[in-house]
């Protein structure tokens, strides 16, 4: 009887694992460059709006 009920449990495809993990990952790399600008921002004297500009910038070129 056991195994009827495994039958209707499906496994996850690669796209759903991604997006899944991609839903819990990414707001807390949000926090993490969101803490990262404003310890830059305090220590160069710039606003944190411009230190997520130039760590946005940074990714982008580095190709993350």
């Amino acid at each position: 009887m056991a195994m009827h009920n495994c039958g209707m449990i499906r496994d996850m495809g690669k796209k759903a694992k991604h997006k899944a993990r991609q839903a819990i990952i990414a707001p807390q790399l949000e926090d993490e460059v969101q803490t990262e600008a404003a310890y830059y921002a305090r220590k160069c004297g710039i606003t944190p709006e411009e230190a997520l500009r130039m760590i946005e910038d940074a990714n982008r070129i580095s190709g993350r």
